[in-house]
């Protein structure tokens, strides 16, 4: 239970005003999240980029090995 003072009200009331440090590491507390949440799109693009360059190459893969195999049976003539 809180202490109550002559004066009525609780001694850690949540109506408490903030300290000038409080309200600075709160701001510097919300600026971070800003900041990690605007990293985090970047990066999410970034993943999303990596995986369609990593799906072309697996298709030119293909791509050149079916053409190695169709040049190598002499079904493909080089011009």
């Amino acid at each position: 239970m809180s202490t109550v003072f002559a004066t009525g009200s609780a001694a850690c009331s949540p109506y408490r005003r903030f300290t000038f440090v409080e309200s600075a590491a709160a701001r510097l507390g919300a600026a971070l999240v800003r900041w990690a949440e605007r990293r985090r799109v970047v990066l999410s693009d970034w993943a999303q980029q990596e995986r369609a360059a990593a799906l072309r190459r697996e298709q030119l893969d293909v791509l050149r090995s079916d053409i190695m195999g169709a040049a190598h049976s002499g079904l493909y003539i080089w011009h």
